[in-house]
């Protein structure tokens, strides 16, 4: 055991487990990023357990037996999302696995350092690898944010299949002549408001009180008579300018 500690085999071997763990952090994030950009196109995906997922659901709606909760359905299936025969959920925390294991590992050889009366610098090489393993698996949470997509997954499905799933199939197998008598209606409401754009204007005046019409066609005439008044005073002010023009101009030629 003594020659083991010497060699610094055990923190070999630390070393190899930290560095396999962040591996699998990194390939855990780039498997989540692909299924987030399935997501947004589900309606022709090619991942099978997303095929089986909305087949699974539109055949509980095909049995007349909606699902209350959609998240817990979409949880159960999340375990079916794996890397190399490990579930994703489990892969977004073995960095707490790991963590967890070195220092107490690390722990354990310290203490054996100590009872084999190993030098200082042998237990201090110990603590500063612990505290750089340690460093480098929070720094991988941070650089990859696995936990941060697998959340973002997540919501991404119960957003799919509760708000735009669930009431496209509640509305093509639950309730289809309610749905239909509402699109007839829609339809119907729609082309009467189009009809009633599309009559010309001169049809109200048919139905304006003789009153009222007198009163409309006095205000035609006060904007004609106004409009007209509006001219005179612009030719006269045209006729006047040119005959100042004309005034100046024989002035100057007579002291010229």
């Amino acid at each position: 055991m003594k020659t083991i500690l010497e060699h610094y085999d055990f923190l070999i071997a630390m070393t190899a487990l930290t560095s396999l763990t962040i591996l699998l952090k990194c390939a855990c994030a780039i498997k989540y990023q692909i299924l987030i950009k399935e997501t947004e196109q589900m309606t022709s995906t090619k991942n099978k357990i997303l095929r089986s997922m909305l087949t699974k659901y539109e055949s509980y709606f095909k049995l007349q037996l909606p699902l209350k909760n959609t998240e817990s359905f979409i949880k159960i299936h999340l375990e079916e999302f794996r890397f190399l025969g490990i579930s994703l959920k489990t892969l977004e925390n073995c960095d707490l696995f790991c963590a967890f294991f070195v220092f107490f590992a690390m722990l354990l050889n310290i203490m054996g350092g100590i009872y084999y009366a190993l030098p200082m610098n042998w237990i201090f090489i110990q603590v500063i690898t612990l505290s750089i393993f340690l460093s480098f698996l929070v720094l991988s949470e941070l650089l990859f944010q696995t936990r941060r997509k697998g959340n973002l997954f997540t919501m991404h499905l119960v957003h799919y299949f509760d708000n735009t799933l669930y009431t496209k199939l509640e509305n093509q197998y639950l309730y289809p002549d309610k749905h239909a008598a509402y699109l007839q209606d829609f339809f119907e409401d729609t082309g009467k408001e189009q009809e009633h754009l599309e009559k010309p204007a001169a049809t109200l005046e048919d139905h304006l009180a003789p009153d009222m019409q007198e009163l409309l066609d006095s205000l035609l005439e006060e904007s004609k008579v106004s409009k007209k008044i509006n001219e005179k005073k612009d030719e006269l002010m045209h006729a006047a300018s040119v005959e100042k023009y004309q005034l100046v101009e024989d002035v100057i030629k007579e002291y010229l």
